[in-house]
């Protein structure tokens, strides 16, 4: 029984940091995908 429950655990575990890697990914691209006018407008004026 003692197994069983530290099986859950560690099933537990993986799965929040899946999730919390997932989110996490899904963070990163939309705050690129929001910056993205900003930061190309401010590229073509230290180019230009």
């Amino acid at each position: 029984m003692k197994t069983q429950i530290n099986f859950m655990d560690s099933v537990k575990s993986s799965y929040m940091v899946l999730i919390i890697a997932m989110l996490g990914i899904f963070a990163f691209i939309s705050a690129v995908l929001i910056a993205w006018p900003a930061l190309a407008y401010l590229g073509a004026k230290m180019f230009n």
